[in-house]
């Protein structure tokens, strides 16, 4: 079985389609769930995340900005 892609020493028991990476359990969760997936129906990485076996990960896109925008005027 190959390794999981950020921990060489640990077995990769998932495998995410979209991104071709093996994951050990710790790492499985969806990287990028906010992005249109043709594999998700299917995905088991997914569905124990939804189950609740998987804990979801933290994503990028989720995080709050540490600074609040600059907000943008607009005169007429």
């Amino acid at each position: 079985m190959e390794a999981c892609y950020r921990h060489p020493g640990r077995p990769g028991i998932y495998y995410c389609q979209k991104d071709g990476n093996r994951m050990c359990e710790e790492c499985a969760c969806c990287h990028s769930p906010r992005i249109y997936c043709q594999f998700r129906s299917a995905c088991v990485i997914s569905m124990l995340t939804k189950q609740g076996e998987l804990t979801p990960c933290e994503q990028e896109s989720e995080r709050k900005p540490d600074v609040e925008p600059e907000k943008i005027s607009v005169r007429g």
